[in-house]
């Protein structure tokens, strides 16, 4: 079967976000079936750095330059993504009167990667890290499969990415309450669903717009070139 260099550049692109999941499959083997984390998460590193390099050298220089771009905007959007998400759980939690504690599963994750005989800061060091690595490389997974090149709406774009942070909750809702043995679940569906539909909301925005400013519209190049006042 012989793909168009149209088909082959989006097949590329959607291996190239899949690959960025990684760590998300990795926690998934851990949760579902009690895979150890680090070999999980080192096998499905190597498969998606090999998928995706592969891919990658199919395509010609400019559609590598394209999607380059959209994991470079989604990297910056989930930086900026992750400092909302987790300020935005520290608030909420701070106005719930119970005593959840939302942050309470990077510690679990420092003792699944390091094990638990390691000191405290240790294992919250260890489990940050885990949490920074899956916000930032779920948002360059958003940006490079989704964001569509900033060819979008900011409408559109801000409703994408809080879908996006609906998949993503999805998967916490369904897993976490029985893996981590939650018991305040009204409080803990609440904080986790805000925080992740404001963590999309800003994977939209600014993915767009820095896409936009790399790609931009064709309208905007005209007015770009158009004189003052013209």
């Amino acid at each position: 079967m012989v793909f168009s260099v149209t088909t082959r550049a989006g097949v590329v692109r959607t291996i190239v976000g899949v690959a960025f999941l990684a760590s998300g499959a990795a926690l998934l083997g851990t949760i579902l079936l009690g895979f150890a984390l680090p070999l999980g998460l080192l096998l499905t590193l190597i498969a998606a750095t090999v998928a995706a390099t592969v891919a990658l050298r199919s395509i010609d220089a400019e559609t590598r330059q394209r999607i380059d771009a959209c994991v470079q905007a989604g990297a910056v959007a989930g930086v900026l993504g992750l400092i909302c998400y987790d300020s935005s759980k520290a608030i909420l939690s701070f106005a719930d009167p119970s005593p959840f504690n939302p942050f309470g599963a990077t510690a679990t994750f420092g003792a699944l990667l390091i094990g638990t005989d390691a000191p405290g800061w240790a294992l919250q060091t260890a489990g940050i890290g885990f949490h920074i690595l899956n916000g930032i490389a779920f948002a360059i997974a958003y940006a490079t499969l989704f964001a569509r090149f900033g060819a979008t709406t900011k409408r559109r774009a801000v409703l994408q990415g809080m879908a996006w942070g609906v998949f993503l909750e999805t998967f916490q809702l369904t897993l976490y309450p029985g893996w981590l043995d939650i018991k305040a679940y009204a409080e803990f569906a609440t904080i986790s669903a805000g925080a992740h539909l404001i963590y999309g909301a800003v994977l939209g925005l600014v993915s767009r717009q820095l896409l936009r400013r790399r790609f931009p519209p064709l309208s905007d190049q005209i007015r770009a070139l158009m004189p003052e006042g013209g």
